[in-house]
């Protein structure tokens, strides 16, 4: 694999962790506040 490729790959891994993690924050925070799975966009 190319360095420019690994590079894209990294990138690509670290930002659908960071969404992931976002997702979780709110459906916490959702559910803290009572709103049900049904309201939350996936």
């Amino acid at each position: 694999m190319k360095t420019q490729e690994q590079a894209r790959a990294l990138m690509k891994r670290q930002q659908q962790a960071l969404k992931n993690r976002q997702q979780s924050m709110l459906e916490r925070a959702a559910a803290e506040i009572g709103l049900d799975d049904s309201k939350l966009n996936k």
